[in-house]
């Protein structure tokens, strides 16, 4: 882990004129001229069951080369601007204020990274309540809970943005289940409940990072809306032998499997042709760690093509055909089941498929189901 604390704002763009490029996760205040960056933030608003939410009271600051974070407003972080693209990255659970931050500004300093000064784009840290209390199980359940209603405030937010605007996503762990439900409501469908009665016409760009949400949520059969139609490219990274998304049932429900454990499924085959999923198990191991895939160059090289809009290399793939390996025995490290002696209670369900895990390197085979080293 970095040792964090109070940094020197450094000079514009002075940590990518080093020769030898910069750290990895950067977590440095530092934004390119011409870019915008906004730090919205829901954590003081409700969830809960009501229909309607504060959506206008949502905290909204921007980020300004000199002055720092400045107090702003949704109509500004939404108005037209001179940016090729507006990109949304959503944390995962057990983040507080701080730690959103710096996550945000190290995806960021990731989807800027060796982009031309010429182009320019809005980045958006979307900052919801998940910080961490001595019941972890327990939180956990809540802040998935909280994920629904999450949905709803992002489902909003994406409305607001500029009709022909090119927007893309990208979440890590419990991030994926907001984004999910955000993308069904704008495609009409129904969260616990709730709909939006403005939605945009767009389809945007989506990367998922060990996704702690069904495995069919985007699946047009499933959870009450497709999802998937308001996609344009989907790429989904996901570990077969992450021991924190391997207990995702305990939040769910029994025999219910993350996306980011199994990859997505359940898909149209209009949304496999949307969709390049890659098993990075052979990469993280049994890890649940969103630094692994922040600092693993071929995944962000991959990952920023997507989210700038830049041209695909990566041709779409059907479900990956998977071979049993065998799983090592190795203490969990997870963020979603820190505490083990609330997560040892394995489904049956569960430890039957212990040893489906498959291991496919980060590269789909052209015209295959299969995968080669890239």
């Amino acid at each position: 882990m970095l040792t964090t604390g109070a940094f020197t704002l450094p000079a514009l763009a002075d940590y990518r004129d080093s020769g030898g490029g910069y750290c990895c996760p950067n977590y440095h205040q530092a934004i390119r001229p011409g870019d915008e960056i906004y730090l919205v933030s829901t954590r003081c608003l409700p969830g809960g069951c009501g229909y309607q939410l504060p959506v206008e009271q949502m905290s909204v600051m921007r980020y300004d080369g000199e002055a720092g974070w400045l107090q702003s407003s949704i109509e500004e972080a939404t108005a037209d601007a001179p940016v090729d693209c507006t990109s949304i990255f959503v944390h995962g659970n057990w983040m507080d204020r701080g730690w959103a931050k710096r996550r945000g500004w190290a995806m960021y300093h990731e989807v800027t990274r060796d982009w031309t000064p010429d182009r320019h784009i809005r980045y958006i840290i979307w900052s919801w309540p998940t910080t961490p209390n001595s019941k972890s199980l327990a939180s956990i359940r809540r802040n998935n809970a909280r994920a629904d209603a999450e949905a709803y405030y992002l489902g909003w937010f994406l409305s607001q943005l500029p009709a022909e605007e090119k927007v893309s996503l990208s979440a890590f762990s419990l991030g994926a289940s907001v984004v999910t439900g955000a993308l069904r409501l704008q495609a009409g469908g129904v969260v616990v409940g709730r709909s939006l009665e403005e939605v945009a016409p767009r389809n945007c760009r989506v990367v998922f990072f060990a996704g702690a949400t069904p495995t069919g949520s985007f699946s047009p059969y499933c959870y009450g809306g497709d999802a998937m139609s308001r996609v344009e490219r989907f790429v989904n990274y996901y570990n077969s032998s992450d021991p924190a998304l391997k207990r995702f049932w305990m939040l769910e429900g029994r025999g219910v499997k993350a996306m980011g454990y199994t990859g997505a499924g359940g898909l149209s085959s209009e949304g496999w042709a949307k969709t390049t999923q890659y098993n990075v198990s052979c990469i993280m191991g049994r890890e649940h760690d969103w630094n692994l895939y922040a600092c693993n160059r071929c995944i962000m090289d991959q990952s920023r093509e997507v989210l700038r809009f830049e041209e695909i290399l990566m041709p779409a793939t059907e479900p990956v055909v998977t071979e049993p390996v065998a799983e090592e025995a190795d203490p969990a490290n997870a963020e979603v089941a820190k505490s083990d002696a609330d997560v040892n209670d394995e489904s049956p369900e569960e430890s039957k498929s212990d040893d489906e895990a498959t291991n496919v390197e980060l590269a789909p085979a052209k015209g295959s189901a299969e995968a080669t080293q890239a």
